[in-house]
């Protein structure tokens, strides 16, 4: 069913910007996470600002407690980064070195992930927000094939890792809202217009100890 309140076209939110995580799995597919931040009016774009993020997140103890619960045929392979206080402007990708994961025990099917929510200081759907960290190695689980407690203590640390390098760049990790429409709903409920916002993270938490699965085409966010 289509969704009433979405507004065709590119997205433009006041003072965002789009970052992806690109990940390389043992299926050669390429998968991203797709990840937004607040930034400031002076700021400006560029791949050598993103490259220094992803160079930074490498460098630190996250990546180096992530790494060893992917499989050694998986690597982050960079991140992108994407102006979208207007439409249409061009994407800026990393060009450091990819970094392979260490974890040797074997790889888990490509669609398994793990489940990461961002939480904001707002309640309800529209205030929180969800990251699959893909490529999982056997050793990331324990005893009866759940995410053993450690692997999800790692996601948080690589992910923070992140979020401190974006803010080391002059961005805030954040959720984005785009403008979404007036509309009447199935039940005859008015829902209003919601300008495009941004909204500050305020905490990483690991949503259960349950392997998730995402089916998604080659390529694809």
């Amino acid at each position: 069913m289509a969704d009433s309140g979405r507004i065709a076209g590119p997205k433009v939110i006041p003072s965002c910007v789009e970052v992806r995580l690109k990940w390389s799995l043992p299926n050669s597919k390429t998968v991203f996470n797709v990840l937004h931040a607040s930034v400031g009016g002076g700021f400006a774009a560029s791949s050598a600002l993103i490259d220094a993020a992803f160079s930074a997140v490498v460098a630190s103890a996250g990546w180096t407690g992530w790494k060893a619960k992917l499989n050694t045929t998986v690597s982050f392979a960079g991140m992108d980064l994407r102006d979208l206080r207007a439409a249409n402007l061009p994407l800026a990708s990393s060009v450091a070195a990819a970094s392979a994961g260490t974890g040797a025990t074997g790889a888990l099917p490509p669609g398994d992930a793990l489940c990461l929510t961002l939480r904001t200081a707002g309640a309800g759907r529209a205030f929180r927000g969800r990251v699959y960290l893909p490529g999982l190695d056997f050793s990331a689980l324990a005893a009866g094939g759940v995410l053993a407690a450690a692997t999800n203590t790692a996601a948080i640390g690589f992910l923070t890792a992140v979020q401190t390098a974006l803010t080391a760049q002059g961005m805030t990790l954040a959720l984005a809202q785009p403008h979404r429409q007036a509309y009447t709903g199935k039940t005859g409920a008015l829902h209003a217009d919601r300008p495009a916002a941004v909204v500050a993270v305020t905490s990483i938490e690991a949503r259960n100890t349950v392997v998730d699965h995402q089916r998604r085409r080659a390529g694809r966010s």
